[in-house]
This record gives C-alpha cells, structure tokens and sequence, in this order.
C-alpha cells in the first residue's frame, strides 16, 4: 500500500508540475464557444480572451480576444457604420496571423481606409452558417455589404454531418434544410477546457479518444498529429485534387438554392464571393476543375458576383517563390495568400452594379 501511495503521489506530482509549466507556455486556451448572441450563431463570450497555438511545438502563437458580440475583432461592432462585413469560417479569424495580417485589416486597407470592415468568422462552419451570420449582421448592425470568403469546400461542408455545422445544415439523405445545434459540454468537459495539459493533448496534439483508439494510432511511423491539415507542397500529382462527383454537385446546388432563399428577402443587400480553390493543384501542376469552378457558376447564377482565386494563386506564383500558405503545419492561407484575396474583394466591392448595392 504505501508503494501505491508513492507511487499515486509521483504521479500527481507529474501532473501538477506539468500543468504549471504548460500553463506558462502559450498552450491553447479554452474558447468557450456557445449561442450567446443569437440561437443559431456560435461565437466566443463577449470580451473573452484566449491563446491559440499550432502543433506540439506551439508555433504561431497568437493572443486572441473577443469584442462586444464575441467575435474576434481588434474592435467593438457599432451599428449604423456603414460597415463591411466579412463571413467565413476560420479563414476568416486568421487566428494564426497577427491582427493586422488577417483579412478584415486587409480588405479594409485594400479598400483605403473608408469604411470600417467587421469580421464574422467562425471557425468550423459552412455556406448555411454564413446566411444566418448575414442576416443577423444585417438585421442588429445594420450592415448591407458583405464579403463571404470560402473555402472551396464550404458548400459540401453544409451537410449535417460534415463536422463544420453550428446551425443549419442540409440533412444528408433529402438535402433538406433543418436545423443541428451542438450540444452543450458536459460537467467533466467543461472543465476539463480549463486545463493546460488537457488542451495541449487535444487542441496541440490531437490525441482524442477516437483517435486513439482506431489501431493506425499504434502503428510504427502513423499517421501525424497534423494528418487534417496537409501540407500543399507534399503532395504528389497523383494526390491532386479530383473532379467534382455528381454527388458534390447536387449538395453545391442544394447549399447554394438555400443560401440565397435565406439571404434574398433582404432589401438592399449586396452580397460578393471570393473563393479559395483545392490547393493541392497548385504544386501538382493540375487544373482540374474542383468545386470552387461549381460554386461560382452557381453563385454567378443566382445573380451574386463570385470570383475563385486560382487566377490570382497563378499569377502570384508565376513571378514568386513565395509561398500561399501557412506551411507543412497548416494549409491556411498565411498573409501572401490573405492580401491576394482581399485585394481581388476590394475589386469585387469597387464594381459597382447597375442598382446601388444590387445583385
């Protein structure tokens, strides 16, 4: 028994010791995401403040924080600013970035400093998701110009079961439209966010229960912690990205057919696209048509101004080595990638349509 009890106590020791020095390092913190402001928009507490961090070697290291909607943004949304707003996922959080690398503080200084752009990025989330973070940017900041900066996949990714769902979803077997929240954390969860040791394990190292159980885990030279996010240079031309299925199709369609009912009731609204593309092209030396090429065309029919930025990836690399994105850690855009982009929005916005702010 008091073997067990040293041995108990060393264990403890270990753990406590460890704590403490995980919780001097910039480990990432608990976000605390939930449906504060809105029953169907997932962001931050308001003023919430938080670390995050990339890899078991914590690179890129940034401190975050949350205004007054619990967005992360360097300031307070103010309604009535004729301001731009920004939707996307965790391309637009940019939470690898510094604040004035990231996209918001980009396309405010490719449009000239005139009008103020508010970021509404949510990581984790697809093309239904945005609909409902236009609507209500539109509806309590009064906002009516938006930028919606895409993933390729954001459309696909709008399926119930895709894992980048807060809200609406389409449902996987009708593509009907529903509603999916994500549940509340438990007790043990809960607090387990609170813990240095525990978020370098999952957020840094990935190690979680299913994930540990599946038995590749145990294989000699496995899969890395990284295997999510792949990095675009080792990707073989074989591993290049493949033409869009029927399948991919029918879901871009039904994501798209959504989008606008939800969006279109809006009077006054504008609404422009920039797209990124399946990357693995690039280095690969392929142009196969992925699903960006669908979801522009189905965009520009549904009368929004949508652009890929495969042209500007192009024309960028043709005269840079230079990369686009973060590196072999995470396939993010970094801030080459990001200013590419929001320099072709800005075009989109100067392009005045026929009707003031029309599609």
């Amino acid at each position: 028994m008091k073997k067990f009890l040293y041995l108990l106590f060393g264990i403890l020791a270990a753990l406590v010791s460890t704590e403490m020095m995980l919780r001097v390092l910039p480990v990432s913190t608990a976000t605390l995401t939930g449906y504060y402001i809105h029953p169907n928009i997932l962001t931050n507490p308001p003023h919430h403040q938080w670390i995050m961090s990339t890899g078991w070697d914590l690179r890129d290291a940034q401190r975050m924080r949350a205004n007054n909607f619990g967005f992360a943004a360097t300031v307070d949304f103010q309604p009535g600013h004729a301001a731009i707003g920004l939707v996307g996922d965790s391309y637009v959080e940019a939470s690898m970035l510094s604040w004035a690398e990231r996209p918001a503080a980009q396309l405010e200084l490719a449009l000239g400093s005139r009008r103020p752009v508010y970021a509404l990025g949510g990581p984790g989330s697809s093309l239904l998701d945005y609909a409902e973070r236009i609507r209500w940017a539109y509806d309590v900041l009064e906002v009516r110009e938006f930028v919606v900066l895409m993933e390729s996949t954001d459309a696909t990714q709008a399926l119930c079961d895709s894992g980048n769902v807060h809200a609406r979803c389409l449902d996987p077997e009708t593509l009907t439209p529903v509603l999916r929240h994500r549940s509340a954390p438990g007790l043990i969860k809960g607090l387990a966010r609170h813990s240095a040791l525990v978020q370098y394990l999952v957020s840094q190292l990935k190690l979680t229960p299913a994930r540990i159980l599946q038995a590749e885990f145990w294989k000699s030279g496995g899969p890395s912690t990284h295997e999510v996010k792949v990095p675009v240079h080792r990707q073989s031309q074989a591993e290049g990205a493949q033409r869009i299925s029927a399948r991919q199709a029918t879901v871009i369609d039904a994501a798209v057919t959504e989008f606008h009912r939800l969006v279109d009731p809006l009077p006054d609204l504008r609404v422009v696209f920039v797209i990124d593309m399946n990357r693995k092209n690039l280095e690969a030396g392929r142009q196969d048509p992925d699903q960006s090429h669908h979801v522009q065309q189905r965009l520009r029919e549904a009368g929004y101004a949508a652009l890929r930025g495969e042209t500007y990836y192009r024309e960028h690399l043709s005269r840079s080595s230079l990369r686009l994105d973060m590196g072999p850690h995470d396939a993010h855009l970094n801030a080459t990638g990001v200013k590419l982009l929001m320099a072709a929005a800005s075009m989109l916005l100067n392009e005045r349509p026929a009707t003031a702010l029309g599609r």
